[in-house]
């Protein structure tokens, strides 16, 4: 019984395959290439809409490095250009206007970063010229105080003297009257 079942699953199972065998083509489908056609796609150094698209994306995904962001918009471009029925143009298209962004984003910080750069050392020049100027100042004040004190000294020392001579000139008086 077990053979005989064997024996009947091998008979269904060549049936079937006989029976597909012996169906013929479905004709009309036009968008189905040719095997001479799929062999030389197969073979064709151009990658597919999915491939560039992939390739842009690590391009833009670049763990270790810094996303290069020409080489993708590069990609993104050739997929739009060569394949414009692709279901990729159209995130093709957003990313390329968004690389466009950045990369005017990217000129903008380089500018202000040029400028940033100008300014901080046309003010640290400013910085030194003010530290000198401080310290010409700060000379020249000194200067001036010191003749101040010598001055004041001296007036101190003359009162003084004044106050002597007229203590004196009280004493005098004083004597002579």
């Amino acid at each position: 019984m077990l053979i005989r079942n064997k024996i009947l699953i091998c008979l269904i199972i060549m049936a079937v395959m006989l029976s597909g065998c012996a169906t013929k083509a479905v004709k009309g489908n036009n968008k189905q290439a040719r095997p001479a056609e799929k062999l030389s796609s197969i073979f064709s150094k151009e990658p597919s809409d999915r491939e560039l698209f992939d390739e842009a994306l690590s391009y833009l995904t670049n763990n270790p490095k810094e996303p290069n962001y020409h080489e993708a918009k590069v990609r993104l471009e050739r997929l739009v250009a060569q394949f414009p029925e692709s279901k990729w143009v159209a995130g093709a298209q957003a990313l390329i206007s968004t690389l466009d962004r950045i990369s005017v984003l990217q000129d903008a910080l380089t500018s202000e970063k040029v400028k940033a750069h100008g300014t901080q050392v046309r003010l640290a020049k400013e910085i030194e010229d003010l530290r000198g100027n401080d310290k010409q100042i700060e000379g020249k004040y000194s200067a001036e105080i010191n003749r101040l004190q010598q001055e004041n000294e001296q007036l101190k020392n003359d009162i003084r003297q004044l106050k002597n001579l007229e203590i004196r000139l009280d004493k005098r008086e004083k004597m002579l009257r």
